[in-house]
């Protein structure tokens, strides 16, 4: 009952004999899935640029955090450095003070912001300034 086949396969007539596709058929659902498929891919690629566009964004923001942190950190290495080295200078006509090279830093101290521990270092430098004044003002009278 198989009237209407050929035995040459349709594709190699010139086109005779093509099947029409029927709504439904398995063309038809191929090419739906086909076209589905390349959709959801445009739609993964996109949030895919999105994501790197966000994450280029943080990784550009936590690059400048650390580039200033590393400027901050530099900064206050070289105002510790000052402030060891004008201390070294007022203790210096102290013979039996036994002054030794600066310190490696505390790094077990609680965190807190950096201006404060700046800031308890400068209270300390003018105390201690202060102080060796005050004894050297004393040592003049008794003189």
């Amino acid at each position: 009952m198989i009237g209407h086949a050929s035995l040459v396969p349709v594709q190699r007539t010139s086109g005779e004999l093509v099947p029409r596709t029927v709504p439904g058929s398995a063309v038809e659902r191929y090419k739906d899935i086909v076209r589905q498929v390349d959709q959801s891919l445009e739609r993964m690629r996109e949030h895919d640029r999105e994501r790197v566009r966000l994450m280029v964004g943080w990784l550009i923001a936590s690059q400048e955090r650390m580039a200033a942190v590393t400027e901050q950190e530099r900064v206050t290495r070289g105002l510790a450095r000052v402030h060891w080295e004008a201390v070294v200078e007022l203790l210096w006509d102290e013979r039996w003070m036994k002054i030794k090279p600066m310190p490696a830093p505390e790094e077990s101290v609680p965190p807190r912001p950096q201006q404060e521990y700046d800031e308890a270092m400068d209270r300390a430098y003018r105390a201690l300034e202060e102080a060796a004044q005050k004894r050297s003002l004393l040592r003049r009278k008794s003189a």
